[in-house]
């Protein structure tokens, strides 16, 4: 067999190329024989490998050190099943077929290029023939005083400058103040919303838990407002609260009232079957004087029978009226039951009220500090805008920069170079560089007092 042959860039030896042997180990197919078409065609791809990769910074930089996020295209000669395009993951490794995660981050094109061959070479391939380059890098981001801040695709010879324009450029001071302006009426809609409903909320708590103790009146909570507009929810919850008291009140007593007329009535059916059964005694003692009279021949027999015809009515007429006092005795205890079933469900419906008051309550208190803090934000990105004009504005300009696994924080021009991966963050600043105390914005309404009370008093609120 010939010496192995090399070729700047290229690591392997020409045997690789087009060898006596098949270069697979685990293919089982049949040796090829070596003919002269094989060693022309071995030969212009070692030109071409090598012509590629003995100049890196020509089509490739040499010197770029592979991250997660780059798409790389391999090329194993002759291995189909080895050879496309693979991405770089979030754990700094290539996943290949058969030989699995391969540790590529903060390696060169070169260092990787040799550390897949190697892999593959390691019981998968003979002498593998591997040429490896990035068909795309890692985007690069902009953020911060542009128009149109995201990522974009990184080119050779990207600078900081031109980062800036693919994000638009910089606003122009109106739009942005009319951006802040309406971000922050935004806020502080929501936080004035927000202290509504919590006030609301507890206002309708205390209303409510004094309706359930069926209590005429209740007292509003302390230190959570004085104005007018808490004074109304104040008395809306009381004219609330006598309203529902009333009418439960009045729905009760029409049910109670009926009861007096059953019981009247029941008092009426009783008197009129004791009349009943004292009639019938006296047609029983007629009756049992005119059998005595039938069994000595002084009386006819028709007219006993007529006195035990009425006997039989009487006694009709007594067991209609003890139907109708069990009647009367039964509409009594289901008029009970109404009231007491009105009642439940007044107590419940008021539980089930205040459970939702409650639940909505805790809501409204737990998301009331972010939406301050969003609002309070909103006021301060606003400030450099009132105080600078078009001519006095002063933007500083930082890039992160991610080296090794650690991210690295510097100061950069519009001439600075970018790198994949680096965040361009465009800073707004006063013409001393002194960070400006935040008073307000131009063109916003002033923080209302309701609005900063409500935020020097969040800690007092119950």
């Amino acid at each position: 067999m010939a010496a192995p042959m090399t070729a700047i860039g290229w690591s392997m030896p020409l045997s690789s190329v087009f060898p006596f042997h098949p270069p697979s180990r685990r293919a089982g197919t049949r040796p090829v024989p070596w003919t002269p078409l094989h060693i022309i065609v071995g030969a212009l791809l070692v030109g071409l490998v090598g012509m590629n990769l003995s100049d890196p910074a020509r089509a490739q930089d040499g010197n770029y050190r592979l991250a997660p996020g780059d798409r790389l295209n391999l090329t194993v000669y002759g291995q189909s099943e080895f050879t496309g395009e693979f991405v770089v993951g979030g754990g700094g490794k290539v996943l290949l077929p058969l030989v699995g995660d391969v540790p590529v981050a903060d390696l060169t094109l070169p260092e990787a290029q040799k550390l897949i061959a190697d892999r593959l070479a390691d019981g998968y391939l003979q002498m593998p023939a591997v040429s490896l380059r990035v068909t795309e890098m890692r985007p690069f981001y902009v953020m911060g005083d542009v128009r149109t801040p995201g990522s974009y695709p990184f080119r050779y010879g990207a600078t900081v400058l031109s980062g800036i324009a693919l994000a638009g450029g910089f606003p122009l001071p109106e739009q942005a103040q009319l951006g802040q302006r309406t971000e922050y009426l935004m806020a502080d809609e929501r936080v004035r919303v927000l202290e509504a409903n919590r006030r609301l909320y507890l206002v309708r708590r205390a209303r409510l838990a004094a309706q359930k103790a069926d209590q005429p009146d209740f007292t509003p909570p302390q230190h959570i407002g004085d104005d007018a507009a808490f004074a109304r929810t104040v008395a809306e919850e009381r004219e609330i609260l006598t309203s529902q008291r009333g009418a439960i009140r009045q729905s009760l007593a029409m049910l109670d009232a009926q009861k007096p007329r059953l019981e009247a009535e029941i008092g009426g059916m009783v008197a009129q079957r004791e009349a009943e059964e004292t009639q019938l005694r006296l047609i029983q003692a007629h009756l049992a004087d005119y059998e005595k009279l039938i069994a000595s021949g002084l009386a006819r027999r028709y007219q006993g029978i007529e006195l035990q015809r009425e006997e039989a009515r009487n006694k009709g007429g007594i067991a209609r009226m003890n139907s109708d006092l069990a009647r009367l005795d039964l509409a009594i205890g289901d008029l009970a039951l109404r009231v007491q079933e009105m009642k439940d469900s007044y107590q419940r419906r008021i539980i089930a009220e205040l459970q939702e008051v409650t639940t909505r309550l805790a809501e409204t208190e737990t998301q009331l500090p972010s939406a301050r803090e969003i609002r309070e934000t909103r006021l301060q990105s606003g400030a450099p805008l009132g105080g600078s004009s078009a001519g006095s504005l002063v933007r500083k300009i930082v890039i992160t920069r991610t080296r090794n696994g650690r991210a690295e924080v510097s100061e950069a021009d519009e001439h600075t170079p970018v790198m994949p991966g680096d965040i361009v963050e465009v800073r707004r600043g006063t013409p001393d560089g002194a960070a400006q105390p935040v008073r307000g914005m131009s063109g916003l309404p002033a923080a209302s007092p309701g609005a900063r009370a409500s935020s020097q008093a969040a800690a007092d609120l119950p």
